[in-house]
């Protein structure tokens, strides 16, 4: 009479002790793999553009995992650019704050998305040097009130309407014209200012298209900031 033998007992006998072991790995890479994979799966092996909205779950991200904002950084603070003096020291630009207490002071910042954001009102005075007079008009160099650093610059120039004779200019790359050169980065402003010139609410993408704003009363650029644009070939 035949001895009944089980299959694994069976297959014990007829199998080699390196098949064995190799079925033995196959069946714990089997039941483990997925946990494996996704035990070492890091951002490097995450193609770009691969997680999308769809695969984010609604209201699992929080503003930790988002890109901090960064804060203003006033003019003339440490490590932040300098006010203007003129061509000759005698156009002083400064804080609005030194005459207007509690106005923000001039300052900047870029937001999580890119976008550039001015605030406060600088002023400008007469200065010692120089003939003494502060004049954007006669020595355009008195028009710069600073420059921004390069990480802050729109890539072409913005341009906004003050008042009814003043155009600040904003410039991504250097612009010259006979008698007039604005470097690159500068917060500039042509014409007239009435001594302060408003920055809050005044906002730009670093990689933005050309802006022309408008004044929302008179809806047009003055003919002095006609002629300014002309001499720059914008317009």
């Amino acid at each position: 009479m035949l001895r009944s033998h089980s299959l694994p007992h069976r297959l014990a006998q007829s199998a080699s002790p390196a098949a064995l072991l190799v079925a033995v790995l196959a069946l714990v890479v089997a039941a483990t793999g997925a946990g494996y994979a996704a035990a070492t799966i890091g951002t490097s092996d995450i193609k770009d553009d691969a997680v999308t909205s769809a695969k984010v779950k609604d209201g699992s991200l929080k503003s930790a995992d988002l890109v901090k904002e960064s804060k203003y950084k006033a003019v003339g603070s440490a490590g932040a650019p300098k006010f203007s003096t003129g061509g000759q020291g005698d156009c002083i630009w400064q804080n609005g704050s030194l005459q207007l207490p509690g106005v923000a002071k001039t300052s900047f910042r870029k937001d999580r998305f890119g976008t550039v954001h001015l605030a406060g009102i600088p002023f400008v005075a007469d200065g010692p040097g120089g003939d003494a007079n502060c004049d954007a008009t006669g020595e355009p160099e008195d028009g710069l009130i600073f420059k921004l650093p390069k990480d802050f610059r729109p890539a072409k120039t913005q341009l906004r309407v003050m008042g009814t004779s003043g155009l600040l200019v904003i410039t991504g790359k250097a612009l010259a014209s006979p008698g007039i050169f604005v470097p690159a980065g500068s917060v500039y402003i042509s014409g007239s200012s009435g001594g302060g010139v408003l920055l809050d609410g005044i906002t730009y993408e670093a990689k933005s298209a050309n802006v022309f704003a408008r004044t929302t009363t008179s809806n047009k650029v003055g003919p002095q900031g006609r002629a300014l644009l002309r001499s720059f070939g914008l317009r």
